[in-house]
């Protein structure tokens, strides 16, 4: 250990150090100083500046992947900062977030009123367009063409009408989770709070 000391600070005290010194704890658990890094991917491996103070630590030897990860928990604790700083600021108790969540559940709710009621005119629509071929072939008459358009349009509006609806009682369903995750972060948030 003793000798380890002495070679670490002839290395740092060299009028010609300029190299860069790396520190790290190998297999048998002994810390290690070199002026190369160690071979292989160690993950205690720190280099040193002319001081001895760390200048770069276990960043240097990640891999790339290991890199994005580290960088996306940081990001993501960051956005999580951000949206409570925001929880906070947007709400003094529990029961906003209940009152917001119900203002836009409403609204999503006149939607979807208006969506079904658009459904129910269309579907209305499609029906004479059918019930007009019906008669037309009962008469062995040709069904024209612009009513088969008709038909095609009106079928396809009903369809489009029925994702629309599907996607408001979605919408629904996310605005209950997400406040009831706003409400549960917000008392959580509340009570480490000091007053």
């Amino acid at each position: 250990m003793r000798y380890l000391l002495v070679l670490m600070l002839t290395i740092l005290c060299s009028p010609n150090y300029a190299a860069t010194v790396y520190r790290w704890v190998d297999e048998s658990g002994k810390v290690q100083y070199s002026d190369k890094p160690p071979a292989g991917t160690s993950k205690s491996v720190m280099e040193l500046d002319k001081s001895g103070r760390i200048r770069k630590g276990n960043e240097a030897q990640l891999s790339p992947e290991e890199k994005a990860a580290l960088e996306e928990k940081k990001k993501a604790e960051l956005e999580q900062r951000r949206s409570d700083k925001a929880l906070l600021q947007s709400f003094s108790k529990p029961e906003e977030i209940d009152l917001l969540r119900d203002r836009q559940i409403e609204a999503v709710q006149a939607g979807l009123q208006t969506n079904r009621l658009r459904r129910e005119a269309a579907t209305k629509r499609m029906e004479q367009q059918q019930q007009q071929v019906q008669r037309l072939q009962k008469s062995k008459r040709a069904i024209p063409a612009d009513l088969q358009a008709e038909i095609d349009v009106s079928r396809k509006e009903v369809e489009d009408i029925d994702k629309l609806i599907m996607t408001q009682q979605n919408d629904i369903v996310m605005i209950h989770d997400r406040a009831a995750v706003q409400k549960k972060r917000f008392i959580e948030l509340k009570s480490v709070q000091p007053n």
